[in-house]
């Protein structure tokens, strides 16, 4: 039976989510040998406007990179995750900013949630590493992607003399995930 895995990744404009999904695509393909292609759309004006991005992780050929049903769904808006809510699967999990996507988890999904942005502002000191901390998040509560190439990627994209505190809100993604329990909508 082949292997095909899709991840969305929504919010608004400027939380570079483009960024997080061009890095997951080429984890998964460069250094975690999988099929990968990622795909992006976004509103007219790029900061504040809806943004979301996909990946397809797969052991064959990816034919279509089209994501009908999401295994994974992380939304760090509530109007992301009203949107894109009804493409997850049944067995699919959210990942959500616990401050801002306040409503509509049914009762029997899967997700985890911790306030991304709160986070990214006082532990790291820079809200724009939000879609780092998130990909941390993200590699310790799915093993779609090892964790080794997650942080490969993110070396081989990020600015130079960066990589640093790229690697520190990576870190605290892994960290909060790590103590965050997995909650069954109620």
């Amino acid at each position: 039976m082949s292997f095909r895995f899709s991840i969305r990744l929504s919010g608004a404009g400027g939380h570079g989510l483009i960024q997080a999904a061009r890095i997951l695509a080429e984890a998964g393909a460069v250094y975690d040998n999988k099929n990968a292609a990622e795909s992006c759309s976004y509103g007219p004006e790029a900061r504040g406007n809806a943004s979301c991005a996909e990946i397809v992780l797969s052991d064959e050929a990816i034919d279509c990179p089209r994501v009908e049903s999401v295994n994974i769904l992380l939304v760090l808006t509530q109007e992301a995750f009203d949107k894109h809510i009804p493409d997850l699967e049944p067995s699919g999990m959210i990942i959500a900013d616990s401050n801002i996507v306040v409503d509509g988890i049914e009762p029997g999904q899967i997700h985890y949630s911790a306030p991304f942005l709160e986070i990214a502002k006082s532990k790291l000191s820079k809200p724009s590493l939000i879609n780092i901390l998130a990909l941390g998040f993200l590699a310790e509560v799915c093993d779609a992607i090892e964790k080794k190439s997650i942080r490969q990627a993110i070396l081989a994209r990020v600015p130079r003399m960066s990589e640093d505190i790229y690697m520190s809100a990576f870190e605290t993604g892994l960290q909060i995930a790590a103590e965050a329990p997995e909650t069954i909508g109620d």
